[in-house]
């Protein structure tokens, strides 16, 4: 499968999907003992920037690919990859949450009980079987977010968009039964977010600077090996 094809649109759930494609690649040629350990470390450093790069993730910036030294620096690319996939995670989840909202048993309860009133509406009506179908799909699907810990607002707006196109075919019979029903849903749905916290917002991804490689001692010989004291006058 080509891990290109299905990129999130969001940067930081393609960089996700592509480090860990990257990642498994890695292990694989691991465990064939004829890889080169600097080939396939070189391999998966040079993928991963390279997608950080093409998403804007800014945060691996201060790394590069020198194939005389991965050995060295891979294990501190590894750990600041994992520091940025732990950080991207974070983020996204307070996202997601941001664009959802957590039901009581009660409010589930009352949803479904509006759910099963548009069904029948719908069923009864003079709008075309095909749309009736489609609908019929969209109010499963927002039953089944219904039940989860947390319900995508994406599933309330896929059935706002479907009974605006039903009540199109049928208006011309003044026919718009399901929409108090709808109502009524949103009605649960905002007392519900309002009676969330609100949420910090989610922190930027820091940028983490690659180990400073350490300068030479001096040598011994250098200045005559005198003590420091020496170099003072007082």
């Amino acid at each position: 499968m080509d891990p290109y094809e299905n990129l999130s649109e969001d940067n930081h759930v393609a960089f996700l999907q592509l480090e860990k494609e990257f990642r498994n690649e890695l292990e694989a040629a691991q465990e064939d003992q004829n890889s080169s350990w600097s080939y396939i470390a070189a391999d998966y450093m040079n993928k991963t920037l390279a997608a950080a790069y093409a998403l804007d993730v800014d945060a691996l910036s201060g790394f590069s690919v020198n194939t005389r030294d991965n050995n060295e620096h891979f294990n501190d690319f590894l750990r600041a990859v994992d520091n940025v996939i732990i950080q991207m995670r974070i983020a996204n989840s307070r996202s997601r949450n941001a664009m959802s909202v957590g039901l009581t048993e009660a409010q589930k309860t009352k949803i479904h009980h509006f759910i099963e009133k548009i069904r029948r509406e719908v069923d009864s009506s003079s709008a075309p079987d095909s749309k009736k179908d489609k609908l019929y799909d969209i109010l499963a699907k927002l039953a089944q977010e219904v039940s989860k810990a947390r319900t995508r607002y994406e599933r309330f707006a896929d059935l706002a968009r479907s009974l605006a196109g039903l009540s199109a075919d049928v208006e011309r019979e003044g026919a718009r039964p399901w929409w108090p029903w709808f109502e009524k849903i949103m009605g649960v749905l905002d007392d519900a977010k309002e009676a969330e916290p609100s949420l910090p917002k989610p922190p930027e991804i820091k940028k983490i600077e690659p180990p400073r490689k350490e300068l030479p001692k001096p040598d011994a010989g250098y200045g005559g090996g005198r003590d420091l004291d020496d170099e003072i006058p007082f």
